[in-house]
């Protein structure tokens, strides 16, 4: 490893570079270039240092203060030792996004175009359905990227927040002195079932995230992303206490829409702007079984799993009719997101059983109101395109 000049980090002392050249070894061994490793693992030694130094309580002046840039596990969906939430219903497909972004981490696979900026370890812990993460891995690797040999991990044991974290922790601690790749996620799935106390009460909340912040202090370079359903009556926000929400650092929505699609809305992001909405759709994936052909179960059926794929997000538009409604979802169906007056009009016919009176009224109805246009006999969605004039 290439010794910076000492005139760029004055601070790093001669017997703090045995230090740095460990920490940047486990860096370019998991993937990243040797001068990125350097200086981040010059970065972090400081920050150790820092932190021992004990100056007690008080005041410091702002201005000339450093900027610490955001360090990203995931660019723009995670950031490197962050506490981060998905929540929603059952049938969201939540754990099946949780699988594929775990497995990115621990491949350095992009998540779903989003770069993997920390490759590492990742530690999964799964409270319910373990037969069920196992086959979703499963699924992941067959259609992405192996994971046989990837630094992925479940736990086995039994989890409760509340009244045995500290075996978790030890657990945990063991799992990542055993491997040579530096932690980068821990995922709690879920949270209601890992608490093991009410995730409405406050104060058992309160416990379960002090017991969290435990492992985030032990390992300050490992997010930890919670798992989570949504709220009994308000399906906008997490079940239970309130402080989950706020104490989170980013936080995402699932839901699935009435085509079917499952969609990814950025709720909360601390230090950076919230991401689009994501769309996704679950396809079916038969499972191979390692020595050749496919898993059977006892009654000689193929096992099978999902794996999500992005698909077009197309934004909901409120206090639309019936027919206005049909209308736009004939054109989005449309591989060009337009269709010739004739043809869109025996479409809306077929579907609805209504006139064309009804179709002509319904149309202008919706260009009136940007949501498509009408150019040489064709209809298509949005505004009109603008003319290129030469």
């Amino acid at each position: 490893m290439t010794e910076p000049k000492n005139t760029e980090f004055p601070e790093i002392e001669l017997a703090d570079w045995e230090a740095v050249t460990e920490y940047a070894g486990k860096l370019m061994d998991s993937g990243t270039d040797e001068e990125k490793a350097t200086f981040e693992a010059i970065s972090v030694i400081l920050d150790k240092k820092n932190q021992k130094v004990n100056k007690g309580p008080r005041f410091v002046r702002i201005g000339g203060a450093a900027v610490t840039p955001v360090r990203w596990a995931v660019k723009n969906f995670l950031e490197t030792g962050a506490l981060g939430m998905i929540f929603g219903d059952s049938g969201t497909y939540k754990s099946f996004l949780t699988v594929a972004l775990s497995s990115c981490i621990a491949t350095g696979q992009d998540f779903y175009g989003m770069p993997v900026r920390r490759k590492g370890a990742v530690y999964y812990i799964a409270a319910e359905g373990q037969n069920g993460i196992i086959r979703r891995f499963r699924a992941w690797s067959q259609e992405n990227k192996p994971v046989i040999d990837a630094p992925l991990y479940r736990y086995e044991g039994a989890v409760n927040l509340s009244a045995a974290a500290d075996v978790l922790l030890k657990a945990l601690d063991e799992a990542v002195k055993a491997e040579a790749e530096p932690p980068v996620l821990a995922v709690i799935d879920t949270w209601a079932r890992s608490l093991g106390d009410d995730d409405s009460d406050t104060s058992a909340a309160a416990e379960g995230l002090a017991k969290v912040d435990q492992i985030r202090a032990h390992f300050p370079d490992m997010a930890v992303l919670i798992i989570h359903h949504t709220g009994h009556a308000n399906k906008d926000r997490a079940r239970g206490a309130s402080l989950l929400h706020a104490a989170v650092d980013s936080e995402y929505r699932l839901e699935v829409d009435k085509d079917r699609k499952i969609v990814m809305t950025n709720t909360k992001s601390k230090e950076s702007e919230l991401l689009p909405p994501m769309a996704f759709k679950a396809r079916g994936v038969k499972l191979l079984a390692d020595a050749g052909g496919y898993i059977l179960n006892e009654d000689g059926e193929i096992e099978t799993s999902a794996v999500l794929e992005t698909v077009e997000y197309t934004p909901p538009v409120e206090g639309l009719g019936v027919n206005q409604e049909r209308i736009l979802q004939i054109l989005r169906k449309t591989d060009d997101k337009k269709l010739d007056y004739d043809d869109l009009l025996e479409a809306f016919k077929q579907e609805t059983g209504k006139r064309k009176s009804q179709f002509d009224q319904t149309v202008d109805s919706l260009e009136y109101a940007g949501l498509l246009y009408c150019e040489n006999g064709f209809i298509g969605l949005g505004k009109q395109p603008e003319k290129n004039i030469a």
